[in-house]
């Protein structure tokens, strides 16, 4: 290996500031691919944006400003927060990870943050007007909180209708879900179900499609805003790439997708990953370095080379959480 490009992977590690991805865990990960690949395998990981405990507290600030100039605007209290609930749409590490950040960064009480099973239990009263906020860490197609948390889940449903004001807060946004978001505010349910089928050509919709539609009609999406601190979109069109790097890399990419097959939304090719985990939204061939909370133990060992970030075992109910974050 050229001393340059040490230099390159030294100030890639330094730049990530993570434990778990020393520059020997990249040059493992950078000696799987032949020699000619090597160079646009280095671009992609020089392309990647690495959220390490640092970073994510500064963007969850930063998010919490804009939400707040954007309730504030709605006429809610944001002092005091006695008229916004805040939860996150999924029981999972990064779901509670992130209200934990979010909690930390902001200084709020534990007290403000609810599970969606208690915002169940004592919705708001028939005429209070109130603004719920939901959190997530990474967006990727929008389709896990549309379809599976929404449209596939009536109580959840009727909830938010219960609300003057829904915002969903994440720290990455990816440009796919932004999309789908402004089809939706335009009462395009329609087309936002053809994308869904289109992208999980895997999946039988026949027998949901019109359910799906119209429970995702039953919202009203001018009352509904996404908001974030960061945007993803494909690593391909990073601006920092030349076009022919550009090229290199999109093939490069094809190929390994045909090698290796296709994770669950990888297509969006996002270039976002964070230090307990990656999103899906990444390639395949990322996984090795930049593991998969909820499921980087559903591949063959043998794909795995380096250590898997830490998880953080972190529970929103727990006001007194023992982590290593402090």
């Amino acid at each position: 290996m050229s001393d340059n490009r040490q230099a390159r992977v030294n100030r890639l590690a330094k730049q990530w500031n993570e434990e778990d991805i020393p520059p020997a865990s990249i040059n493992h990960w950078l000696a799987q691919f032949d020699r000619e690949e090597q160079s646009i395998a280095m671009r992609l990981l020089e392309c990647m944006e690495m959220h390490s405990w640092a970073r994510l507290l500064r963007e969850c600030r930063l998010l919490h400003q804009r939400l707040c100039r954007d309730l504030q605007d709605e006429g809610f209290d944001t002092n005091d927060w006695h008229d916004i609930d805040i939860t996150r749409s999924f029981t999972c590490k990064s779901g509670d990870l992130i209200a934990y950040a979010y909690r930390k960064a902001n200084c709020l009480p534990v007290t403000g943050f609810s599970s969606i099973e208690q915002l169940l239990a004592t919705p708001p009263k028939q005429g209070e007007r109130r603004a719920l906020v939901v959190l997530d860490d990474y967006i990727g197609t929008g389709s896990q909180f549309l379809f599976h948390f929404l449209a596939r889940q009536p109580a959840h449903l009727e909830l938010l209708q219960r609300y003057a004001r829904v915002r969903l807060a994440a720290v990455v946004v990816h440009d796919d879900a932004r999309h789908k978001w402004r089809l939706l505010q335009q009462r395009c349910i329609r087309d936002v179900m053809a994308i869904e089928e289109r992208q999980l050509a895997c999946i039988d919709f026949s027998g949901e499609r019109t359910q799906l539609i119209d429970a995702l009609g039953q919202l009203d999406w001018t009352r509904c805003g996404l908001i974030a601190a960061e945007r993803d979109f494909p690593i391909t069109a990073h601006s920092s790439l030349t076009v022919d790097e550009r090229h290199q890399l999109q093939k490069f990419l094809r190929r390994q997708h045909q090698k290796e097959g296709s994770g669950t939304t990888e297509f969006l090719l996002g270039h976002h990953t964070f230090f307990y985990g990656a999103p899906n939204a990444l390639a395949r061939v990322l996984l090795p370095l930049f593991k998969r909370v909820e499921d980087f133990t559903a591949y063959d060992p043998d794909t795995l080379i380096g250590l898997p970030a830490r998880i953080i075992n972190y529970n929103i109910e727990n006001p007194d959480p023992i982590t290593y974050l402090g």
